[in-house]
């Protein structure tokens, strides 16, 4: 009897410890992927736990990340393959270690980050352009990719299409639905914009699918994204009311009580697709210099495309409005959210029907954004290289118009 009862209080003792155990480990909340041909960015949203680590493999080549003393939460799901990334594979090491294997179709480089994000943190694992190959044993000089360079460079604009997939979005008296509207004009904007020398598009959905609000800007990331423009068709009770607006990301509240509810609504779209949002995904934004440089040059940028805006249609408001848009929190990428008309409007979801306005409002969203580059060059890129040669052959000009008071 005693027996059974000291190896019964073993037994507890041991349960418990395992219990215990599991409630201290962290916690792997989702993954994100976003990946292009060469270039791939992976996001963990994570709760507070031991570092990871971070390497890569060859034959086959692969990037892993170890998570020490981590658990996989409940629903969480993997992402599909897509772009550099042939493959996502997760699965336990010894000493309770998770780790996560991308099966990659190239070599490259590996760069990481992590942040606080609410209760938990962020990690990100960026993979960048293929590693050079072994043989190569010259001297390379790597450049970022918007350092200064030879002015060879297209300026990249990440046009996002709203809405997609289970989130149809707003939808016309008619029927019409604000994800196929949107996704007609954003390959429009994109075929006008790759028509443009010095200038390049990037879709971050080109089919019927649904996209989380931060993958969205994950996207843009991966393409080395210039700008980022989100296109929109939204509603409102009052079936009367027309005309485009142009938002921009306000951290000190919405310039109308309009924008809040419109921002509000935006930001629930990722509810409508199961996502479970991550600890302080509704935070107010950390405004540093960084953000608030974007802040300021997506207000120029906005303010030529609503200027565009006004010789094609009705505008709603002739200034630029500010909200707290979640797809537009990208502390590094100039941003603007386009609502291009309202399709609760019977007159104006027959245009957004038609293929000719939509491509009027391509255009129009192409030219402003074409003159905020001319004035307001990247460096490295090609408009800033016409504007130095420019710039060289103006001062021949002037100095030739300028007489020598000594010859007078």
């Amino acid at each position: 009897m005693i027996r059974k009862i000291f190896l019964g209080r073993i037994v507890g003792g041991l349960l418990s410890l395992a219990a215990s155990t599991a409630a201290s480990a962290a916690e792997l909340r989702s993954i994100r992927l976003s990946a292009a041909a060469d270039t791939a960015v992976v996001t963990l949203a994570l709760s507070n736990g031991p570092a990871a680590k971070v390497f890569t493999l060859d034959s086959p080549d692969r990037a892993v990340i170890d998570l020490p003393d981590t658990r996989i939460a409940r629903g969480m799901t993997v992402p599909a393959p897509a772009g550099l990334v042939s493959a996502v594979r997760l699965g336990k090491q010894p000493g309770n270690t998770l780790r996560i294997v991308l099966e990659l179709k190239s070599a490259t480089a590996v760069r990481t980050s992590q942040a606080t994000a609410g209760a938990g943190r962020q990690l990100t694992v960026a993979l960048g352009e293929p590693a050079p190959a072994a043989v190569d044993t010259g001297p390379k000089v790597v450049r970022a990719a918007h350092a200064p360079g030879d002015g060879d460079r297209d300026v990249i604009i990440a046009v996002d299409a709203g809405h997609g997939g289970v989130d149809p979005g707003a939808i016309g008296h008619g029927g019409t639905r604000e994800k196929d509207v949107t996704l007609a004009i954003a390959r429009s904007l994109a075929a006008r914009i790759d028509a443009e020398p010095g200038m390049r598009a990037v879709l971050t959905r080109d089919r019927d699918e649904f996209l989380e609000l931060r993958e969205r800007i994950d996207r843009a990331h991966a393409a080395h994204a210039d700008m980022f423009i989100s296109v929109h068709a939204d509603s409102i009770a009052d079936r009367s009311i027309s005309g485009a607006s142009v938002y921009i990301l306000s951290v000190h509240g919405a310039s109308s009580e309009a924008a809040h509810e419109l921002a509000e609504g935006q930001n629930a779209a990722d509810l409508l697709g199961g996502v479970r949002l991550a600890d302080g995904a509704a935070a107010p934004v950390v405004i540093d210099v960084l953000q608030q440089e974007s802040i300021g040059l997506s207000a120029t940028a906005a303010e030529r495309v609503v200027s565009a805006l006004e010789r094609v249609g009705e505008v709603r408001k002739a200034q630029v409005q500010r909200a707290g848009f979640v797809v537009l929190k990208s502390p590094a990428i100039p941003s603007m959210l386009v609502e291009t008309a309202y399709i609760s409007n019977p007159g104006e979801e027959r245009r957004l029907r038609n293929p000719e306005q939509q491509a009027r409002l391509a255009d129009a969203i192409c030219g402003g954004v074409r003159n905020y580059f001319v004035a307001n060059p990247p460096d490295g890129t090609r408009f800033k290289q016409e504007r130095r040669v420019a710039s060289a052959a103006d001062v021949p000009a002037a100095a030739a118009g300028t007489a020598n008071p000594l010859n007078q």
